[in-house]
């Protein structure tokens, strides 16, 4: 792993049990990922192609320790992932970020686009007040979106609308590494006031 490296990949492996029945053993192991490795540098695109069941949702979610895998490392900028302490885990949840395939699942229908953009700022104490709401309506500048639609519920918005949301709440905090599962948006218009964002990974097909 060179200084420019910011994530390192090392035999990912991931295994899922099949049991016989409620209390039986393991009969067989489905095999979602397997001995992967790669590596990604600061400034670095990186996509993966495969058909569907190929298990590249699986790798994602592998990369930001959403679930553990069964082998294997992943490092960010030369820390393991998976040594990392809950205060560690929360800085890196800062700094990488993950843009799901399905805007539907990923918004609260419970919440206005504001407090979905908001939220990851307050959890990470990023902002409050009128600098919150400052930030929140520069990140719907920079999706394309009008500033009324902070007061907005998810389901009054379009499908195409709503991707942009989640874009701007993955964006709020920051990050240094952005994952983004079978998602088609990152184009123009979205790519300009993205300039500064260093995006490492974008998983596709």
């Amino acid at each position: 792993m060179t200084a420019d490296t910011l994530v390192d990949v090392a035999g990912l492996t991931k295994h899922y049990p099949v049991r016989k029945g409620l209390f039986g053993g393991e009969v067989a192991r489905v095999r979602a990922v397997e001995d992967v490795s790669f590596s990604i540098r600061r400034n670095e695109v990186l996509g993966l192609a495969g058909e569907s069941g190929s298990g590249k949702s699986t790798i994602g979610r592998l990369l930001l320790r959403l679930i553990e895998p069964t082998t294997g490392s992943v490092a960010f900028d030369g820390e393991s992932v998976g040594a990392m302490t809950p205060r560690g885990l929360q800085e890196f949840r800062r700094r990488a970020q993950i843009i799901f395939q399905d805007p539907f699942a990923s918004l609260d229908p419970l919440m206005t686009v504001g407090e979905a953009i908001a939220e990851p700022l307050r959890i990470q104490g990023l902002a409050r007040g009128a600098e919150l709401e400052d930030r929140v309506a520069s990140l719907l500048d920079a999706v394309a979106l009008p500033r009324d639609f902070v007061g907005r519920p998810p389901d009054a918005l379009s499908g195409g609308q709503r991707q942009r949301v989640v874009i701007a709440r993955a964006l709020a905090v920051g990050p240094s590494f952005i994952e983004t599962i079978r998602h088609s948006c990152l184009s123009k218009p979205f790519v300009p006031p993205w300039s500064e964002l260093v995006l490492s990974f974008w998983v596709s097909w």
